[in-house]
């Protein structure tokens, strides 16, 4: 997808409330901000993965980077932005936050597949929540979300 496909997307559709987990890296970290202000959310924190190989040394993919070689992916943690009567963002009553860390230190596995462990960290901020994963692959198919 080009930039504008990406912040043409309905994203702003999905949801009234709610928290939105973007995945980024390289130079789509500025896009993926922009599409989320566009989409109508806030950025209120991301998330690090630090990439490992299966001896769990730090990897160097030497792809997604210009300058440097990149051993992490950030996924940009946005809520849908209400503001209340004295300017502050307002987050949904059933969100949990400060649960979690956020840097995740894991395995890669197949192309795009993210780590287990970020689900269940979506899963705590967002308790019984519904939830899309939008350009999910096969192997990132789970119980209880949606796949678009």
């Amino acid at each position: 997808m080009t930039d504008d496909e990406m912040r043409a997307m309905p994203i702003p559709a999905l949801q009234d409330e709610g928290l939105l987990f973007l995945w980024v890296t390289g130079r789509a970290m500025e896009v993926g901000r922009e599409c989320m202000r566009h989409w109508g959310y806030t950025r209120v924190d991301e998330v690090v993965w630090v990439k490992t190989n299966q001896l769990q040394r730090v990897i160097r993919t030497g792809r997604t980077g210009h300058w440097l070689n990149h051993t992490k992916e950030h996924m940009l943690v946005g809520v849908k932005t209400h503001i209340d009567e004295h300017g502050n963002l307002k987050f949904p009553s059933w969100a949990n936050r400060g649960l979690d860390t956020d840097v995740i230190v894991s395995e890669v596995r197949e192309t795009s597949r993210k780590p287990d462990e970020v689900y269940g960290l979506i899963e705590r901020m967002c308790p019984g929540g519904r939830k899309i994963e939008i350009f999910g692959r096969k192997h990132n198919t789970r119980a209880g979300y949606a796949a678009v």
